[in-house]
């Protein structure tokens, strides 16, 4: 639902009264990335899709309240996080094995180098 302040600036983006009334079913809030400032910010779900509409924003989060998209943007940074960890992990023990397969190979080059070499 729209509030007050939200309807006039969707009126002052260009919006008629009949498309804002579109929008009045949405429920909850909704955590916002304003695309032309790169700011995060917290609107209602009417709101924020009348934004997204006209692209001037990306809607990340949706909730009923604010504390449970807080608490959802927290879970989501740390499955992020977790996930980014795991990858970086897996990348990292990738790194090892070709190394260690480098090491023993140059061994083995360096090995039939010196037999050749005492031939």
């Amino acid at each position: 639902m729209l509030s007050p302040m939200e309807k006039l600036e969707a009126l002052s983006r260009g919006y008629s009264l009949e498309e804002i009334i579109e929008y009045e079913q949405l429920r909850g809030v909704a955590l916002i990335k304003d695309l032309e400032t790169g700011v995060e910010k917290i609107y209602s779900h009417s709101f924020a899709k009348v934004l997204e509409d006209r692209n001037l924003a990306e809607i990340i989060c949706v909730a009923d309240t604010v504390q449970e998209l807080m608490r959802n943007r927290r879970e989501t940074a740390r499955r992020v996080t977790q996930d980014r960890v795991n990858k970086m992990t897996t990348v990292i023990e990738r790194l090892e094995k070709l190394l260690e397969s480098s090491r023993s190979g140059r061994r083995g080059l360096l090995d039939e180098a010196r037999i050749v070499k005492r031939s």
